[in-house]
């Protein structure tokens, strides 16, 4: 769902399983059908309108299309989901849009709005290392019943506090509180799966079934039982601000992957043995930095001639840590199979020439080139620095939403705007990715 394969709305239509074939005047070409194929079309239903001021969370009232009134569009939903984030970040009562009702016909502009949204919810949830990789896969079949029911429930987007958009912002902190008190990540993983899979047993779930299931994990949650140690807690704490740190950096996908999957609890085990200041902690943090160093390219020749050396007594280090957390040899060969294969890779490459000297960039080259996640630093008149994540960008006007976790109102600018006060010494941009030509949107 996260792709936006040559430009095209995901339309929202009845059915295509046995006789999808029979459908296909319906959708165009067979390029069209393999898309609906791989977006799981094949598997949705068709969203019925829902009925204005109808009682939230609960299930809907058929309504004839032509009683219909206050149909939403793009702008307006832009315009709703903007002001739920700055109700989320000022902690303030969210404003329901129970005017507002999904058109009956095709809006496709309003259709894109929607899915960039949904999507980047998500996307904060999967790309977030404290969400277990369990949870995380039963997540991904939720995409698109839960963008089916932003479609009958248009008080997911101006309602932080919708119980489907809670369950998304509440499951990496009840994760985490679980595993705190003593937990076992795998029975988190397995009572989240069934509990979601409740949910989606129903053909049109609705906000109430997952106010439901958001009471359930929450008791759940808290009756783990409680860890009898402190200690396991502090040494999370530290090996989750050693892998923040790494995370927050442009690392190379595989050593990302690997540290949030495996290394943290290497990391949280070190930490549990030995201080802060041992060998042996110090050894288990720079892993991680070698590992990253080792995958990157090569320009020169000593480069090579350390990576030879270097790989022996990371392979060892890497098997010694994962030895501590009992990783089974044949979970490790797959993680193993892609590092030998990257070095060969790195090795293998010819010696390339020193690069040019970047370009220039225009202050609104820079501008456009911002994507979801990057970051802001803007000079404020009392002369202090507020730094700011850009959280959205809006399809339609491409004004750009930034906001932080200090209480504060979202900060909304036009790209133009931004170049100027970049031109002007009081804003800097803090890219998050490499530069890459991607969807802004897409997660």
């Amino acid at each position: 769902m996260g792709t936006q394969d040559n430009g095209k709305v995901i339309p929202f239509s009845p059915r295509i399983r046995e006789d999808i074939a029979e459908a296909a005047p319906a959708y165009g070409s067979l390029n069209d059908l393999a898309l609906l194929r791989r977006r799981g079309l094949d598997m949705a239903d068709s969203v019925a309108p829902s009925r204005p001021g109808e009682r939230r969370y609960s299930v809907p009232d058929a309504v004839p299309a032509d009683s219909l009134h206050n149909k939403l569009d793009a702008p307006q939903l832009s315009a709703l989901f903007i002001d739920s984030l700055d109700d989320m970040i000022c902690a303030k009562p969210a404003q329901a849009a129970t005017d507002y009702c999904w058109p009956s016909q095709r809006e496709a502009s309003l259709e894109k709005v929607a899915v960039d949204i949904v999507d980047m919810l998500f996307g904060f949830v999967l790309d977030d290392p404290q969400v277990p990789r369990g949870v995380k896969e039963s997540l991904l079949r939720a995409q698109m019943p839960m963008l089916q029911l932003a479609m009958r429930e248009p008080t997911f987007f101006s309602d932080w506090q919708h119980p489907a958009r809670k369950l998304l912002n509440d499951v990496a902190p009840m994760a985490r509180h679980f595993h705190e008190r003593g937990g076992d990540t795998q029975i988190f993983e397995q009572e989240f799966a069934a509990g979601l899979e409740r949910v989606l047993d129903d053909l049109a779930p609705n906000g109430l079934a997952f106010a439901i299931l958001n009471e359930r994990l929450g008791a759940f949650t808290n009756n783990a039982p409680v860890e009898t140690s402190s200690s396991d807690g502090m040494a999370w704490e530290r090996a989750e601000a050693v892998a923040r740190e790494f995370l927050e950096r442009p690392l190379p996908h595989l050593a990302r992957d690997f540290l949030a999957g495996y290394w943290i609890d290497v990391l949280q085990r070190t930490a549990l043995m030995h201080p802060a200041d041992s060998p042996q902690w110090q050894d288990t943090v720079a892993v991680v930095e070698d590992l990253a160093w080792s995958l990157a390219p090569k320009n020169d020749q000593d480069d090579r001639l350390q990576l030879i050396g270097l790989i022996p007594a990371l392979l060892a280090r890497l098997n010694r840590g994962l030895d501590l957390i009992d990783v089974a040899r044949g979970d490790r060969r797959p993680f193993f199979d892609a590092l030998i294969e990257v070095h060969a890779m790195v090795l293998r490459a010819e010696l390339t020439p020193p690069p040019p000297p970047p370009k220039h960039e225009t202050a609104i080259e820079q501008v456009c080139r911002l994507q979801r996640g990057d970051w802001v630093e803007f000079q404020l008149a009392d002369s202090n620095v507020s730094r700011e994540r850009l959280t959205w960008i809006s399809p339609q006007r491409g004004i750009l939403v930034f906001s932080n976790h200090q209480g504060q109102r979202a900060i909304q600018i036009a790209p133009e705007a931004l170049a100027d006060l970049v031109r002007e010494h009081k804003a800097m941009l803090i890219f998050d990715q490499p530069d890459v030509v991607t969807d802004k949107n897409s997660a």
